[in-house]
């Protein structure tokens, strides 16, 4: 006697692509989160105070991207730090285990620099400068900005 309708075939562990796609979603959505939250934890920023001459490279205004645990630490970083005379920009001159010392690349008499108060410590360095966005130039007076 005939049996009318399919037969079952076989089962097959086969794996289904929708759920591995899934799987691959899920897991790429945590590793973005973790990236996130990283580079929320090590990255900030700092503006360098409009009186503040001591970087050339970072003139005063400027916003810098910084690095909070200052972990690429090398003699000519631009870091800021925390000293005797107040928070300020320096270039790392020498470096050692246990201190710092900074030096202003720009010598100008009003800010210290370790000429003055001597090597820090390693914990007075607070961030290290990653980028720096120089603040907008207006264009000058008494003409338009193509200069005409």
């Amino acid at each position: 006697m005939a049996v009318s309708g399919t037969v079952p075939a076989r089962a097959q562990n086969r794996v289904d692509p929708m759920a591995v796609a899934a799987w691959v979603r899920r897991g790429t959505l945590g590793v973005a989160v973790l990236a996130f939250v990283w580079c929320f934890i090590k990255v900030g920023s700092e503006r360098v105070p409009a009186n503040m001459d001591t970087v050339p490279s970072a003139p005063p205004g400027s916003w810098c991207l910084v690095d909070r645990f200052a972990s690429g630490l090398h003699v000519g970083s631009d870091v800021f730090v925390e000293t005797p005379a107040g928070r300020l920009l320096s270039r790392v001159a020498s470096l050692d285990a246990d201190s710092v010392t900074v030096l202003h690349p720009s010598r100008t008499k009003a800010w210290p620099d370790s000429t003055q108060f001597g090597p820090l410590p390693r914990q007075c360095v607070l961030s290290s400068v990653m980028v720096v966005f120089p603040p907008a130039v207006s264009p000058p007076s008494g003409g338009t900005a193509n200069g005409r």
